[in-house]
């Protein structure tokens, strides 16, 4: 490849799913009864930054750096099936960052960091990829390909951005923003906060059993409970005479749910820090992502409450007040 200088930054945000998370697998709505989840992106990243190299050698930089002659012997898997799928074997230079680490923290980061990498890959060979929906499906394809399992709902929440109601069914996704008066989404936000659990987990064994158990008819019940506080969680945001704080007991509900859909989601240690936050004012709350470990995520009574269990929890745990974001993987700077 001729070195042309190109370089390119984008940015991709990270998810957080508030309910129906498990019926977004195609284990589970491939029986005939869509899928549903709720979930929004946020204001935390995943960056993603592709140049030419001056030379013909392929260097990705992560939480390593890694310099190779060709794009094959990259061990980085997601720049290197995003790469190699736009037949960019050689002369390429990827940088990655984030905002958290871009494995084990349940929000998301591993599906916002490959659309980012194929968005900025498909920009810098000419083939832009326009549509949110084709980012998500080869998102979704290329992930798989890279030995990732789960659901569908990371890589379009990264694509499209913003609070969505999003359906999976055999014939087709849709995403849909979640109509929500500013006042109540602010609300909503302010009482709102996540609480690193001070574990960082691979997923994809709590996935695999997760799978397993959507098609399991004895556990069933609770996927389809799932389903239907999903819909319950959307109708509380945009009606007008809903209260918010309904959303704290359909999140406590939806939790205690998730935890009989995959007993792997917590442990003694998880369901002890939920336990404490309970007492101290949170109404709701629930791992995010797989479980096991990454963020938890928890509803407070009011942002006042909020306040104080973030000083009682610190230092002994990061926790980050949640802000919504209305993007999806998106351009920053490109020099072409």
């Amino acid at each position: 490849m001729l070195f042309n200088k190109k370089h390119i930054y984008l940015r991709s945000p990270l998810r957080i799913s508030f309910v129906g998370g498990g019926t977004d697998l195609e284990s589970f709505y491939e029986k005939g009864v869509p899928g549903h989840v709720i979930s929004s992106t946020t204001d935390l990243y995943v960056y993603v930054s592709l140049k030419d190299m001056f030379d013909s050698n392929v260097r990705v930089h992560h939480s390593e750096i890694e310099t190779e002659p060709i794009t094959s012997r990259i061990r980085h898997i997601y720049s290197k099936t995003a790469l190699e799928h736009y037949g960019m074997f050689k002369g390429s230079e990827v940088v990655i960052t984030s905002d958290v680490m871009t494995t084990g923290s349940g929000l998301g980061a591993s599906s916002s960091m490959m659309s980012a990498l194929l968005r900025g890959c498909s920009e810098m060979r000419g083939k832009k990829i326009k549509d949110n929906y084709k980012l998500a499906e080869l998102t979704y394809k290329l992930e798989h390909e890279a030995g990732n399992v789960g659901g569908r709902q990371d890589q379009y929440a990264a694509a499209f951005g913003g609070l969505n109601s999003i359906t999976f069914s055999k014939e087709k996704i849709k995403v849909t923003p979640v109509k929500i008066s500013n006042p109540k989404l602010k609300d909503f936000e302010d009482r709102l906060f996540l609480i690193f659990t001070n574990i960082a987990r691979a997923s994809k064994d709590i996935q695999i059993q997760l799978q397993d158990n959507s098609r399991d008819d004895n556990k069933n019940y609770y996927f389809e409970n799932l389903l239907n506080l999903s819909y319950e969680f959307l109708k509380t945001l945009q009606s007008k005479n809903s209260k918010i704080d309904d959303i704290g007991r359909i999140l406590h509900e939806a939790w205690l749910l998730k935890k009989r859909t995959n007993k792997s989601s917590t442990n003694p240690y998880i369901d002890q820090l939920y336990d404490s936050l309970r007492k101290k004012g949170v109404t709701g709350g629930k791992i995010l992502g797989a479980g096991g470990g990454g963020f938890f995520l928890a509803f407070a009574k009011d942002p006042d409450i909020k306040k104080k269990i973030k000083y009682t929890l610190y230092p002994n745990f990061i926790t980050l007040d949640v802000k919504f974001s209305k993007k999806g993987t998106e351009l920053l700077w490109k020099n072409f």
